[in-house]
């Protein structure tokens, strides 16, 4: 991996099959390399949601998440790591891949998701770019996502940084753009 400096304590990795007739036409792929700073023990990632639907794979840390957790009482989700990153799972569960869902969060971080019953994944960075993140599409009509844009350079034809306090959703009515989460008062709207 072209990453692996990045994380030496854990590499994990998910593959989706295409499934054609479960409106999947196309394989996916999420990798994290990890170092272990919240939950060692059991903190891997990708993270999968208990009904094995939701993948996330994220850098950095959610400050907030013991507060998330107590606004998500309704849900009755029962967190599954120490990580605090898992606290992405049961959000997305509530608010889905939405401005609303980025909002809530504080921190430094950046994260790629993917919920197979939907066949939807959704990019989001933290409010002022902490994380590094990168963005690149392929010939084929691909995406691919890292922390480094050298994971990128020969698959990609096309890349660039990820937007700070954006997201990327591949569904839906804003489906393939920046869509701007963080919205100060102070800072003008990025064209």
């Amino acid at each position: 991996s072209r990453l692996r400096h990045r994380g030496p304590d854990w590499s994990g990795y998910k593959v989706i099959s295409a499934e054609p007739l479960s409106d999947i036409p196309l394989a996916h792929g999420i990798a994290h390399e990890r170092l272990a700073i919240m939950d060692p023990e059991s903190g891997e990632q990708p993270l999968v949601s208990q009904d094995g639907n939701v993948i996330v794979a994220a850098n950095g840390e959610i400050y907030n998440y013991k507060e998330l957790y107590d606004d998500l009482k309704d849900l009755e989700y029962k967190p599954m790591t120490g990580s605090d990153c898992e606290v992405i799972l049961p959000l997305y569960q509530k608010h889905g891949p939405s401005v609303d869902m980025c909002k809530k969060l504080r921190g430094m971080f950046s994260f790629i998701l993917y919920d197979k019953s939907r066949d939807l994944y959704m990019v989001a960075r933290d409010h002022i770019g902490i994380t590094p993140l990168y963005i690149g599409w392929a010939n084929d009509g691909s995406v691919y996502v890292a922390s480094e844009m050298k994971a990128l350079i020969g698959n990609c034809n096309q890349f660039r940084q990820f937007p700070p306090g954006h997201l990327y959703v591949s569904k839906g009515d804003d489906a393939a753009k920046f869509v701007r989460w963080y919205t100060p008062n102070w800072a003008p709207e990025l064209k």
